[in-house]
């Protein structure tokens, strides 16, 4: 539910008008798919699609995300997927508040 209200708020405040620049976690979800699928022939879709996971990991890494040693790229990827498909109504958000407030459910820092 916490990840729920975080868009709410997310989505009443935004920072940038919407532009085709910034990416919707609708549009990055297919590239997730194809990532951890055999079959995909889509590689730069699915390479961009981790890459940006990924990125968005890095930039909250041991600020609002603390993942431990031993975890991979690909579970950060696996975890954000599980995100999306068991919350499909948050894919309207951009990617980056979507891909934030999946790895700070799984993953988050100590509270101070």
């Amino acid at each position: 539910m916490r990840h729920l209200v975080c868009l709410l708020i997310a989505a009443a405040f935004p920072s940038v008008s919407a532009s085709a620049e910034f990416r919707t976690g609708a549009d990055i979800k297919p590239g997730l798919e194809g990532w951890v699928s055999d079959g995909s022939t889509e590689t730069v879709r699915d390479a961009l699609a981790f890459g940006y996971v990924i990125g968005v990991h890095d930039a909250l890494a041991g600020t609002a995300v603390c993942i431990g040693e031993g975890v991979t790229q690909r579970q950060v990827v696996d975890a954000v997927l599980k995100f999306m498909r068991g919350n499909p109504e948050v894919l309207g958000a951009t990617a980056d508040r979507v891909i934030a407030v999946a790895l700070e459910e799984v993953w988050p820092c100590p509270k101070t």
